[in-house]
């Protein structure tokens, strides 16, 4: 037979149960992102056609024979986020790269540029984690 104190302890601790698990729950949760909107772009005056491969909202995606200059729109988590999930885009043009046959591909995340590479041996790529000018 339970005492009158100990039915009120037992009574708080089942009533404390829903309160532990909730914050517990809000603890463990994924932080909330804010949507970052990242334009891709491929230019050249030299070449005229390049294979793209870049990040989208879905993963990632390649593009054959895309003529240049290309531009291209998409909402991503986090553009700086990890190698995969983060803003990443690639122009391949080696079958017709040679010296002084330059290509620049830039990536911007929400109207600031993160990355630029110019060059000219027929591969260049930018990553949104790896911001830099050249």
């Amino acid at each position: 037979m339970q005492k009158l104190g100990e039915s009120l302890v037992i009574n708080n601790r089942v009533a404390a149960l829903p309160l532990i698990l909730g914050l517990t729950a809000t603890v463990l949760a994924a932080p909330a992102r804010a949507n970052d909107v990242v334009t891709y772009e491929v230019v050249s005056d030299r070449i005229p056609q390049v294979n793209v491969e870049y990040v989208g909202a879905t993963g990632r995606k390649l593009l054959e024979s895309v003529p240049l200059p290309w531009r291209f729109d998409v909402t991503l988590d986090d553009a700086r986020g990890p190698t995969g999930v983060g803003a990443q885009v690639r122009a391949d043009w080696r079958p017709t790269a040679a010296p002084s046959r330059w290509v620049t591909v830039r990536i911007y995340s929400n109207g600031q540029l993160l990355c630029q590479n110019t060059i000219d041996v027929g591969n260049a790529t930018c990553y949104g984690n790896t911001p830099r000018l050249s």
